[in-house]
């Protein structure tokens, strides 16, 4: 199997130079609609724990010892 052993062309050299600045500017990803779905996920979670609180106490207690291990292990993952 022989494999080029020339460069690439500039056209090409260009084109991923270019791709690879063009990721971090993208204008069709709108970076405030993500803030405004992290703020909607956040205040549902909310609202889940008062209504489940509403509902039965240990259920909540259950619920709020889940979500605390699980940004535990999240945090332990990412720092690891």
């Amino acid at each position: 199997m022989n494999l080029p052993t020339q460069q690439l062309p500039a056209i090409i050299r260009t084109y991923f130079l270019i791709s690879a600045e063009s990721v971090q500017k993208d204008p069709l990803i709108d970076q405030r609609g993500s803030i405004i779905v992290d703020v909607g996920v956040v205040l549902l979670a909310a609202s889940l724990v008062i209504a489940v609180k509403m509902i039965s106490p240990r259920v909540e207690h259950a619920i709020v010892l889940a979500i605390f291990l699980s940004v535990a292990l999240i945090a332990f993952f990412f720092i690891k």
